[in-house]
């Protein structure tokens, strides 16, 4: 009674359709959530996201959640978590995606961070918000201060594959921290040509991690 009456008093609506939303229904309404553009990847073991990181052998599986298309269900879902400032849908979305993971053996979870610039314009670290959500279903440890990054590079949206990999060398310090026999879930809210994740994957072998799984809520298709 208490959720129908906030609805009613403070009535919310779905981001892509924007229709009413019910006292159960969260950021969208069910209909959207069923047509979601899913990707399928964690049931296809050599899927195309995977193959971007096939140069290290510890990284053993790799999957996105939904496919991005411009202007379609997910660029509005990152939208409204990146720029709206709405942190409770990147847990949401964390706790959507995290019950097809329950079979990888995860250890601790790394969302991949922003430089300290960016983090005080945005107030949040969206994949921190993404890991926490996954986290809360796997019960696994986030670890947010693992890696640190320590160069803010200009906008990789207008560069090509091999200048993202180039522009993202040596972004992240080196980790500190000795990982040996421990498995770490990567978390990014999109993977594009997967630089970004990719160099952070890097830090985590160096530190001596036993093996790397990587996932991220969103990719081109």
């Amino acid at each position: 009674m208490l959720q129908d009456l906030i609805a009613l008093i403070f009535p919310q609506n779905c981001i892509n359709c924007d229709q009413s939303l019910n006292s159960v229904e969260k950021f969208l309404c069910t209909p959207c959530k069923i047509d979601l553009p899913f990707t399928n990847d964690v049931h296809n073991p050599d899927n195309e996201l995977l193959r971007k990181f096939s140069f290290e052998p510890k990284v053993k599986s790799a999957s996105s959640y939904l496919y991005f298309h411009r202007g379609g269900v997910t660029q509005k879902l990152l939208h409204h978590l990146k720029y709206k400032g709405k942190k409770d849908l990147g847990v949401e979305l964390g706790k959507w995606f995290a019950p097809s993971l329950r079979e990888l053996p995860i250890d601790l979870v790394v969302p991949v961070p922003l430089h300290k610039s960016k983090l005080r314009k945005r107030t949040f670290n969206q994949s921190e918000q993404i890991s926490i959500g996954i986290s809360e279903v796997l019960n696994a440890e986030v670890k947010s201060d693992l890696a640190k990054r320590i160069i803010a590079t200009e906008t990789q949206t207008k560069k090509s594959k091999v200048q993202r990999w180039t522009n993202m060398e040596n972004v992240y310090a080196k980790i500190s921290e000795d990982l040996s026999g421990q498995s770490a879930l990567v978390v990014d809210d999109v993977i594009t040509t997967g630089a970004t994740t990719g160099m952070l994957c890097q830090r985590l072998v160096e530190a001596n991690v036993k093996e790397i799984h990587i996932v991220s809520i969103a990719r081109g298709k």
